[in-house]
């Protein structure tokens, strides 16, 4: 016979099939996963949602437009930029979200309203006043005048932005 106590035996008998039918932990398992994608998309859209993502993944599209065209380093991306580094100025003091970014660039993708570059200049000037950036409007008003409707730049810009 075994060295074992008759009643540790039947102690081990009882408490077996007890632990066996407590369940299956999968079910936690998926709770918590389920838990941990909410938390993760939570995350994510705070992280998209900020000014300063929605003005780089602009600026990411522009610049990769540009290096196809090779006109990267052109007086119309440094336009571009100061106007969206004063965007992002105006977004962080005053508390804005990513979304409130995107209905400021609303009007650089107006199909109706942008056909010739001097028009892409014009939906600048409006942005920078309505942020109130006088001084970048007034600099932006006096480029819009001596922009040539033939550039290549602008036509690739124009192209980019669904305007022919």
């Amino acid at each position: 016979m075994s060295d074992v106590p008759e009643s540790v035996a039947n102690v081990a008998a009882v408490a077996q099939p007890v632990a066996e039918s407590s369940g299956s932990i999968w079910g936690y398992v998926a709770a918590g996963s389920v838990a941990l994608l909410v938390l993760a998309g939570i995350f994510a859209y705070r992280k998209i949602n900020q000014p300063a993502f929605v003005i780089n993944q602009v600026r990411k599209k522009n610049l990769k437009e540009m290096k196809k065209q090779g006109t990267e380093n052109s007086e119309f991306m440094v336009d571009m930029d100061r106007l969206l580094d004063s965007i992002l100025r105006y977004t962080t003091e005053n508390k804005k979200k990513g979304s409130d970014v995107v209905t400021l660039l609303k009007p650089l993708n107006d199909k109706e309203r942008i056909k010739t570059p001097r028009d892409m200049y014009q939906s600048m000037i409006f942005i920078a006043n309505d942020i109130n950036d006088t001084a970048l409007a007034k600099d932006l008003k006096n480029k819009s005048k001596q922009v040539k409707s033939s550039s290549a730049l602008m036509a690739g810009l124009l192209k980019r932005a669904g305007i022919n």
